[in-house]
């Protein structure tokens, strides 16, 4: 069982198998099969006749205590090999990510990459973190008509955009040019009718020491394992 438990571990780092949805879903089910199969001998196992017998009201109080041991030691390793979970509270992103989806994001992914214009981040804004999608990088310049989006003057193909309400501003949908400085980043959330993002001027640009994270892909939810694009 303790090579098992080494194996696991390696599982989450180095080889930092939580980056894909098949890995996410090998070391949970490897981590909670451990602890149970660990628990469960131990109460089980065939004990010399000399001695008294464990009562099996042992098993009650063991079994839960494992798994609140086994949780919050998964936390922990999950944390650090780089990666947490979220659970979204709002549809800013939907469809791409609805509200009350799980996601998985890797923490240390923009530590050796530049976040590039289409790409998803988590990033800290007044003390909260949040998810959008960048939609100009820093040298370009951004603007919208119409519900339709250019950057340096260029439309942009974006088949992961929702529009849900009909009432929605129309400075939202006709904006700018602006024109995004060295380190800063524009913003849009997938759903542009509510989304809170760069377009509105008190929550700005966003800094690209802010950026903390990439998601990868959902669970606990009816898209389970969805690749996040």
């Amino acid at each position: 069982m303790l090579l098992i438990f080494a194996a696991i571990l390696i599982g989450f780092w180095p080889l930092r198998l939580l980056h894909w949805y098949l890995g996410f879903a090998l070391l949970c089910s490897s981590w909670i099969g451990l602890y149970l199969y660990a628990a469960c001998s131990a109460l089980l196992v065939r004990m010399p006749s000399t001695l008294m017998r464990p009562s099996r009201w042992w098993l009650i109080a063991v079994v839960p205590t494992s798994l609140v041991t086994m949780h919050l030691l998964g936390i922990a390793v999950t944390r650090a090999s780089g990666f947490r979970s979220f659970i979204i509270p709002s549809s800013s992103m939907e469809m791409t990510i609805r509200k009350g989806d799980s996601l998985v994001a890797d923490m240390r992914y923009y530590h050796s990459h530049r976040p590039e214009r289409g790409d998803l981040i988590i990033f800290i804004k007044n003390d909260n973190l949040l998810v959008k999608r960048v939609i100009a990088t820093s040298g370009e310049d951004v603007q919208g008509q119409n519900d339709t989006i250019f950057v340096n003057g260029k439309e942009q193909d974006e088949p992961y955009v929702e529009h849900t309400s009909r009432a929605a501003a129309k400075w939202l949908s006709n904006f700018g040019p602006i024109y995004i400085p060295s380190g800063k980043y524009f913003v849009m959330g997938d759903n542009r009718d509510v989304s809170l993002d760069s377009r509105f001027p008190k929550f700005g640009l966003i800094d690209e020491s802010s950026i903390v994270g990439k998601p990868l892909y959902v669970f606990n939810s009816s898209r389970a394992g969805m690749s996040i694009r």
